[in-house]
C-alpha cells in the first residue's frame, strides 16, 4: 500500500507541474514587467501627442479670434470712424463668423470734450444684433478696454462669465492709435469657451483620464468636476486639501509647474484615491494658458491585467491537463516500479519467491527489473552460504568460548589460594589477546615451606598456543613436584617439548621454588623476562642472570640454577612480554621504566592491588589500541615475620576428654563424644562437621598404621574451646610418624600419575586452620586448630 505523501507517481508529477507552474510564474512576471513598462512608454508617447494636438487646435480656435481682432482693427485705423456704418459693419463681421460671440468698438469722440463711444455686436440664440444699451463708463473699466488702453498693447484677458451669454468667454481686445499717437479705438472679440470645453471633453482618455485648461492665474477654465470652473483655483484645491493650514505640497508644486508654461511629462499621485497618475502638460502659446493630460497608472496597465488574468486561467487549465498527463505518464513509468518495490519488502521480509514485472521494455526500468531479479538469485545463494558460514562460525565460536573457559580453569583463579596462611600473599592475573592463549602461570605449595611459581609465554597466539600453553604448564607443575629442582625441570620438560616439535613453537618460561621461612629463592630462566625483585624501601632490581634457550626449541639443553635471598615481606612480580610491549595508538611500547616506575610506587599496596594497578596502567597506556599479546602478571610476597605459630595446647585442663581403644569401632564413640562437646560449648555446625572430618581421618590413620602389634592401645582425645577456636590434641603411642613433614600431593597430576596416600593429611591441612606435631615422652601428639566465624 503506498501512500499519495512518498509515491513516486505524485512526486514525479508534482515534479513536472511544479516546473511548469515555475516556467509559466517566470513568464508571466517577465511579460508583466516587459509589457508593463512598454505600455506606459507607448501612453507616453500618446498622451504627449494628445496634449499636443489639443494645445494647437486651442490655438487656433483662438488664432481665427486674434485674426479677425487685428484684421477689423487695422479697418478702423485707416478712416475715421462712422458711427452708423460702425455697427452694420460689426453685425456683418460677426455674421461671417459664427465661433466669435461679440465684437466691440470703443472709439474716441471728435467733439472736443466728448466721452468715448461704444459700439457691441453679440449674438443671441442664433440672432446678430447690435447691444441697444451699452454703459459705456462701465465698459470702459472693464479688463478688455482697459488694459489694452493703458498698455497700449493686444491683451487676451482673463475667461469671465458673460451674463449675456450665460456661459464662460474670452476676450481678445487690441488697440488702434491715431498717428499722432493717441488712442484712436479699441476693438475686442469675445467667443465663448464652451467649444473649448467639447474639445476637452471629446477627448479619448479612458474612463479615469481627464483634462484640465489653466488660465495664467491658474483658474481652471475646464475641469471634469464643473464646480471648479471659473471658481476655483489650483492652489486653493491644493490649500482645501492640505493639513494644518499647508497646501498639498505635491498638487502645489504641480501648479507652479503648469503656470510656469513649461512643457513636460510628470508621475504623481492623484490625491482624491492615492493611484499614481500620469500627467502630460503643455502652454497654449497665445494666451499663456497650461494644458494638462491626466492618465491613471491603473488605466494604463488594465489591458495587462486583463491579459494577464486570461493568461492565468489558460495556465490553470493547462496546467491541469499537464497533471492530468503527467500522473498518466508517471503511473505508466512507476508501475513497475512499484510491484519492484512490494518485491522488495517481500524480499526483505525472507520471500525470494515474490514475483517480479515482466520485462517488456528495454529502457532503464527493464533493465533495473532483470538486475533485480539476478540481485534476488545472488542473494539467495549469498544467504544460503552466509546461513552455513554463520552457523560454521557460531560453532567455531561456541567452541571457543568453551576453550577460553578451560584455559581459564587450567590456571589457578581463586585468590586468596591459602587462606590459612598469613604468611603468604599471592594474586595473578591473565588476559589473553584472544579467546585463548598463550600465557599461562602457576604455583602450588610443595610443603608447608617450600612455594612452586611459574609463568610462560607461547610462541603465537590462539588455539594451537593455548594447546601448548596446557601441556607446558601440565608437565612444569608435574615435574617440579616430581624433582623440586627449577633447572632440571626447565630441562625434562624441554626435552619433552622439543620431542616431535614440527609445528617449531616454543615456551618463555621462568620457575622458582621459594623458601617461606628463610627467603630463599632458586629459580631457573627459560629465555624469559626477568622478574622484579621490590623491597619495602630501596630500589627495585631485575633478576637479570643469564636465560637459557627456550622450551622445546631444541633437545638436551642444560639450565642452569640461580639463588636470591628475598628479604622479608619483598615482593617478587613476575610478568610476560604483554606488559613491556602493550603498544599505544602512537605505537609507544609500555616498556620496562614505565613498569618499574609503577611498582615503586606502589610496592606497599597487597599483590592484587599491585597487580590491578599494572592492568589499568597498561590499558589506559593502550588508550583503545588493539591488545597485540597476551598480558600475564604474577605477584607473591613472602611475610616470614607473620607466619603462625604452630597449633599448642592450652596449660590449662582441657573442658572435655575421651580415651578411645584403636579400634574402628569406636569411631562412633568419638564421634558421639564431638557432637556433645559442640552443643554444650556452642560451637557451630560447619566447624563441627570440619572437626568430624578432621578427627575421623586422623583417628583412623592412628588406628590402621601406627601399631604393629594386635595389642590394646589407648588414643587419648581432649578439647579446648577458647573464645575464638577450638583445639583438640591426639595423643598415641604409636610408631613415631610427622605429618607436617609430608609433601603435599600433586593434586594437578592426573590420577596414574599420582602417588598413592598423602591426600589425608592434605585435606587436614585444608580443613583447619593449623596442624602441629611433637614426641613427647615416646608419644605421638598431634595438636589441631579450628578458627570459629
Amino acid at each position: 500500500m503506498w501512500s499519495p505523501n512518498k509515491s513516486l507517481v505524485w512526486r514525479l508529477s508534482i515534479l513536472i507541474l511544479g516546473g511548469a507552474g515555475l516556467v509559466l510564474a517566470a513568464v508571466l512576471l517577465f511579460s508583466q514587467f516587459s509589457q508593463s513598462r512598454l505600455l506606459i512608454r507607448q501612453q507616453c508617447a500618446q498622451g504627449e501627442q494628445i496634449t499636443l494636438a489639443s494645445v494647437n487646435r486651442i490655438n487656433e480656435m483662438l488664432g481665427r479670434v486674434q485674426t479677425l481682432t487685428q484684421a477689423a482693427a487695422l479697418s478702423l485705423s485707416a478712416d475715421a470712424i462712422d458711427e452708423e456704418k460702425l455697427s452694420p459693419w460689426l453685425e456683418s463681421l460677426l455674421t461671417a463668423n459664427p465661433d466669435v460671440s461679440s465684437l466691440a468698438v470703443a472709439y474716441a469722440r471728435t467733439e472736443p470734450g466728448a466721452k468715448f463711444g461704444l459700439t457691441r455686436v453679440s449674438r443671441a440664440d442664433g440672432i446678430v444684433a447690435t447691444d441697444p444699451f451699452v454703459d459705456v463708463d462701465h465698459e470702459m473699466m472693464q479688463d478688455w478696454c482697459y488694459l489694452p488702453r493703458h498698455l497700449g498693447q493686444p491683451v487676451w484677458v482673463e475667461p469671465f462669465f458673460d451674463p449675456i451669454l450665460k456661459e464662460t468667454a474670452v476676450t481678445y481686445s487690441v488697440p488702434v492709435h491715431a498717428p499722432d499717437g493717441s488712442l484712436h479705438a479699441i476693438v475686442a472679440c469675445e467667443i465663448s469657451l464652451q467649444g473649448i470645453r467639447e474639445l476637452l471633453d471629446e477627448l479619448d482618455l479612458g474612463e479615469s483620464g481627464m483634462a484640465i485648461l489653466l488660465s495664467a492665474q491658474g483658474v481652471y477654465i475646464s475641469h471634469p468636476v464643473r464646480s471648479y470652473e471659473m471658481s476655483q483655483t489650483m492652489f486653493s484645491v491644493a490649500e482645501s486639501l492640505g493639513e494644518n493650514g499647508k497646501p498639498l505640497p505635491e498638487l502645489a508644486n504641480l501648479a507652479r509647474t503648469l503656470l510656469a508654461c513649461e512643457t513636460g511629462l510628470t508621475k504623481y499621485r492623484r490625491s482624491a484615491d492615492d493611484t499614481p497618475s500620469y500627467i502630460f502638460y503643455r502652454p497654449v502659446p497665445l494666451t499663456g494658458w497650461s494644458l494638462s493630460v491626466t492618465i491613471p497608472e491603473e488605466q494604463i496597465l488594465a489591458p495587462l491585467k486583463k491579459q494577464n488574468a486570461i493568461n492565468l486561467t489558460i495556465g490553470l487549465i493547462g496546467g491541469f491537463l499537464l497533471l492530468i498527463a503527467s500522473v498518466m505518464l508517471a503511473f505508466s513509468l512507476t508501475k513497475p516500479l512499484h510491484q519492484l518495490a512490494a518485491a522488495a519488502g517481500r524480499l526483505a521480509m525472507g520471500d525470494f519467491e515474490a514475483p517480479l514485472p515482466k520485462v517488456r521494455r528495454g529502457d532503464e526500468i527493464g533493465r533495473l527489473t532483470t538486475s533485480f531479479s539476478q540481485m534476488r538469485e545472488d542473494l539467495k545463494s549469498y544467504i544460503e552460504e552466509l546461513t552455513n558460514t554463520t552457523a560454521a562460525k557460531e560453532k567455531i565460536a561456541s567452541e571457543l568460548a568453551i576453550a577460553h573457559q578451560i584455559q581459564l580453569g587450567i590456571v589457578p583463579k581463586l585468590f586468596p589460594p591459602y587462606p590459612d596462611r598469613n604468611d603468604l600473599d599471592l594474586f595473578a592475573a591473565l588476559e589473553p589477546a584472544r579467546e585463548v592463549g598463550g600465557d599461562l602461570y602457576d604455583f602450588a605449595l610443595l610443603d608447608e615451606d617450600h612455594l612452586y611459581v611459574a609463568i610462560g609465554d607461547v610462541s603465537g597466539k590462539g588455539v594451537p598456543a593455548s594447546l601448548l600453553m596446557a601441556v607446558g604448564k601440565t608437565l612444569l607443575k608435574s615435574t617440579m613436584h616430581a624433582v623440586r629442582d627449577p633447572a632440571r625441570t626447565l630441562a625434562m620438560v624441554n626435552d619433552e617439548l622439543a620431542a616431535g616439535n614440527d609445528s617449531c613453537m616454543f615456551i618463555t618460561a621462568f620457575c622458582g621454588i621459594l623458601n617461606l621461612s628463610s627467603g630463599h629463592f632458586t629459580y631457573a630462566n627459560a629465555g624469559h623476562n626477568p622478574p622484579l625483585l621490590i623491597p619495602l624501601s630501596g630500589p627495585p632490581k631485575y633478576l637479570r642472570a643469564r636465560p637459557g634457550p627456550a622450551l622445546g626449541a631444541m633437545e638436551n639443553v642444560r639450565y642452569r640454577n640461580m639463588d636470591e635471598t628475598l628479604s622479608d615481606r619483598e615482593l617478587l612480580v613476575l610478568y610476560t612480554d604483554g606488559v613491556t610491549e602493550a603498544m599505544s595508538t602512537s605505537s609507544e611500547m609500555f616498556g620496562e621504566d614505565r613498569l618499574l616506575a609503577i611498582v615503586t610506587a606502589s610496592r606497599e599496596n597487597d599483590a592484587e592491588t599491585l597487580v590491578s594497578h599494572i592492568m589499568e596502567n597498561v590499558h589506559k597506556h593502550a588508550s583503545g589500541a588493539e591488545q597485540s599479546d597476551d598480558i600475564t602478571i604474577l605477584a607473591v610476597r613472602s611475610c616470614a615475620s607473620a607466619r603462625k605459630s604452630p597449633a599448642a595446647q592450652p596449660a590449662r585442663a582441657p573442658d572435655t576428654s575421651i580415651a578411645l581403644e584403636n579400634k574402628r569401632e569406636k569411631l562412633d564413640e568419638m564421634v558421639a563424644w564431638l557432637e556433645a562437646a559442640s552443643e554444650s560449648f556452642g560451637i557451630p555446625p560447619a566447624e563441627t562437621m570440619a572437626l568430624n572430618l578432621a578427627l575421623e581421618e586422623w583417628f583412623v590413620n592412628v588406628v590402621s598404621y601406627a601399631f604393629s602389634d594386635s595389642a590394646r592401645h589407648e588414643i587419648l582425645l581432649r578439647l579446648w574451646k577458647e573464645q575464638n577456636r577450638v583445639i583438640v590434641a591426639i595423643e598415641d603411642d604409636g610408631a613415631p610418624f610427622d605429618p607436617t613433614a609430608q609433601a603435599a600431593p600433586n593434586t594437578a597430576a592426573g590420577i596414574e600419575e599420582r602417588q598413592i596416600g598423602g591426600l589425608g593429611i592434605h585435606f587436614i591441612r585444608k580443613t583447619m586452620n593449623s596442624m602441629s606435631y611433637s614426641r613427647e615422652n615416646g608419644k605421638n601428639l598431634v595438636v589441631l586448630e579450628k578458627h570459629l566465624a
